[in-house]
């Protein structure tokens, strides 16, 4: 029953991502026909430096250049 339902679900969404960008904006944006943003260019990310868990000063983006980095920020009561 799950598959046939996501079957169902990808034929409806396929059929209204054709009828939204239509025949005649093959040429076109296809973006712009759905009213999406493009994902922009990436940026250089600002110089950085915070202590690690051992205390060591770890410097962003220089000890990571190349690399994706994910910052998380959280704190306890």
């Amino acid at each position: 029953m799950g598959h046939t339902v996501r079957s169902i679900s990808l034929l409806v969404l396929g059929t209204w991502v054709l009828a939204v960008a239509g025949p005649g904006s093959a040429a076109g944006d296809p973006f712009a026909a759905l009213s999406v943003q493009a994902i922009p260019e990436p940026a250089p990310s600002p110089a950085l430096s915070l202590p690690d868990l051992t205390g060591r000063v770890v410097a962003i983006p220089e000890e990571f250049r190349g690399k994706v980095v994910l910052l998380g920020f959280f704190t306890t009561t």
